[in-house]
């Protein structure tokens, strides 16, 4: 499996300013593309059903090519949803640390 950095995602209470908010698992966020060091910064609202390692912890993410080979024999932890069009999404926990794999089909 071919895993290539996407971003990392930070937790955070503070307000920001959102480019965002996926309503489904109730987040806010800012666009990881926008920053120069590929950061994306997370705000969930309290009625948030994302998994608490994710709501509490920093996370890295990588592109991946075939999600259901990334995913086989992993911890999952966030099944696989579609934030956007041609955007597929999933966590994993790996040693303790959420891992959120993104694939792109355009």
């Amino acid at each position: 499996m071919d895993y290539k950095f996407s971003h990392v995602g930070i937790p955070t209470t503070d307000d920001k300013n959102w480019d965002g908010f996926y309503e489904p698992l109730r987040i806010h966020y800012t666009e990881f593309d926008k920053d120069e060091y590929n950061i994306e910064w997370v705000m969930f609202e309290k009625d948030s059903t994302m998994h608490p390692l994710v709501q509490n912890l920093p996370h890295t993410a990588y592109y991946v090519d075939d999600m259901e080979a990334a995913l086989e024999g992993k911890n999952i932890i966030v099944e696989t949803f579609s934030p956007g069009e041609g955007v597929r999404v999933a966590f994993i926990e790996h040693n303790g640390a959420p891992i959120e794999f993104m694939e792109i089909k355009q």
